[in-house]
């Protein structure tokens, strides 16, 4: 169940852009849920562009600065803890403690390039894994998570 507060961070301000980037191997289970979620997003949204940036994160950069957007949220699989498929808002302090990194570049890293070459406010939601073994396909409760996340951010 996504929280009151990650819903009005997903929620765009047309003509505002809000983008989202999504990241992860879908060759690693759960840690696929960011592309999975850009997979399975229908036609773009009024007021959202969606990146997936996969395994290399830093391959999106570009595109992502000349979005210029207002918010950029980064959605990965994380490992805090919490139940399988609970998502939450990480600090960008314990973004590295937290984001399983199977990325070649930090994420800490893409965000503070979109930061500063944009202005855009940036949060990094992080799923709670159940499986990052090598196999392909999300467990229930983290694909539960990500079509709660696909419908939020459906036309």
């Amino acid at each position: 169940m996504l929280t009151g507060e990650i819903k009005k961070l997903l929620q765009p301000h047309p003509p505002d852009t809000i983008l989202i980037i999504t990241a992860g191997n879908v060759l690693r289970a759960d840690d696929g849920v960011g592309p999975y979620i850009a997979r399975h997003l229908p036609v773009p949204r009024d007021g959202i562009l969606v990146l997936d940036a996969g395994e290399r994160p830093e391959n999106i950069i570009d595109r992502a600065v000349g979005a210029k957007p207002v918010r950029t949220v980064i959605i990965d699989a994380a490992e805090f803890g919490g139940v399988s498929g609970e998502a939450r808002i990480i600090p960008p302090e314990l973004i590295e403690d937290h984001i399983v990194s199977t990325h070649a570049f930090p994420l800490s890293g893409v965000a503070e390039i979109i930061r500063c070459d944009t202005g855009s406010e940036v949060a990094f939601l992080g799923i709670q894994m159940g499986s990052k073994d090598f196999a392909e396909g999300l467990s229930v409760p983290v694909e539960q998570t990500a079509h709660e996340i696909i419908a939020l951010l459906s036309p």
